[in-house]
């Protein structure tokens, strides 16, 4: 493949956190601590996160959505023997778990793509209509090019939940590299001038932007994001997906 999957899974965003069973929550304190834990996930601290997840595992070692959360936070840190202990901890209580599955797969995606196919595609089986489960299907087919297919997967997603940002980015980032540059910077713009919207979201848009042959926008973009330094170096790795775009 022309795109390397390792510098891709930098770009792309795999899904967010899908409900999560309720099995071994015993109250709303639980319940909020888990909250607590995805939210510091999302915002970057995976070990807070973690520390949340063993919180509560440390007084329910058999809950389901702590030990997804901590797989999660685990996989984040690059903890992924320890991560997919988490999850296998998961299924031998409840064996069909969507979070601990996809979390699994997930796994796969550095060194076996097909693998994590094979298994989102398995996971899609029983939960046909998750969208988390059809973004990250779509996430491993753009790692391998297929990016038609992936939109197709991306469309099916928004179509379930509109407003899930992941499945937005991909599609825009999934358009700019089949030769949609144009379209899908005027979607990240968007996206990137929403309230709350992370830097992740505007250095997506740099990309775009870079994609499209709009560099010096794509400076600016990212001005307020990168030091100088880092700058250059994160416009000069977004100018090789130039190069390996299809032609508008």
């Amino acid at each position: 493949m022309r795109i390397v999957a390792a510098t891709f899974l930098t770009t792309l965003a795999l899904g967010g956190c899908v409900p999560r069973s309720d099995q071994g929550l015993n109250n709303s304190s639980d319940r909020s601590s888990l909250d607590s834990a995805k939210a510091a996930l999302v915002d970057g601290e995976a070990g807070t996160s973690l520390a949340i997840a063993r919180g509560i595992l440390s007084s329910q070692p058999n809950n389901v959505a702590a030990l997804c959360q901590a797989g999660d936070s685990q996989a984040a840190m690059g903890d992924r023997l320890s991560a997919e202990a988490s999850y296998r901890r998961a299924l031998t209580i409840e064996s069909h778990s969507v979070p601990a599955r996809l979390g699994l797969a997930k796994l796969l995606l550095r060194d076996d793509i097909h693998g994590a196919e094979a298994a989102f595609r398995a996971i899609l089986v029983d939960a046909p209509h998750n969208p988390v489960v059809l973004n990250d299907l779509g996430y491993t087919l753009d790692l391998q090019e297929r990016h038609a297919e992936a939109q197709s997967l991306y469309v099916e997603a928004l179509a379930t939940d509109p407003n899930r940002l992941s499945v937005r980015v991909n599609l825009a980032l999934s358009l700019a590299l089949s030769g949609q540059a144009p379209r899908a910077e005027a979607m990240l713009r968007d996206l990137a001038q929403t309230a709350g919207a992370s830097s992740k979201v505007r250095l997506d848009l740099a990309l775009a932007q870079v994609i499209a042959g709009h560099e010096s926008e794509a400076a600016q973009t990212i001005s307020t994001e990168l030091s100088p330094d880092e700058a250059k170096q994160a416009l000069a790795g977004m100018a090789e997906f130039k190069t390996t775009s299809p032609a508008k």
